[in-house]
């Protein structure tokens, strides 16, 4: 396995399914504010291993959730020459975790039947 694919065989298998790091990130910003190597680190952390989203994917993310208020830049940390944005998430992002708890159910019984479906064959 490497990174976000798993080589099966012959084939290149996504293991993280798209869509989810926006709600990984919330998840993680109701633990304690964080800047977005911090979060980075994390997911790679609480994934064992298995997922290391990259700046390319996370900054844009913030980006666009901060935008949409699901988070909130509560203060600026500098180190070095470096400025990191903390980040916060907001009520609406709360409430935005909570939506995706209701339906991540759904998500989970699909991607389980549709594995117990390849292994039919």
């Amino acid at each position: 396995m490497n990174g976000r694919r798993c080589r099966c065989g012959p084939f290149n298998v996504d293991v993280v399914p798209k869509g989810l790091l926006q709600p990984f990130m919330l998840r993680l910003l109701t633990e304690r504010p964080m800047h977005g190597f911090e979060i980075m680190e994390q997911i790679f952390e609480k994934t064992d291993g298995m997922w290391r989203p990259g700046p390319a994917a996370v900054y844009p993310s913030l980006v666009q959730m901060e935008h949409s208020g699901y988070i909130e830049a509560v203060n600026r940390e500098t180190k070095s020459e470096k400025t990191r944005k903390q980040y916060k998430i907001t009520e609406k992002g709360k409430e935005a975790i909570k939506e995706y708890d209701k339906m991540s159910g759904n998500i989970a019984e699909n991607m389980h039947q549709f594995t117990r479906f390849l292994k039919r064959f």
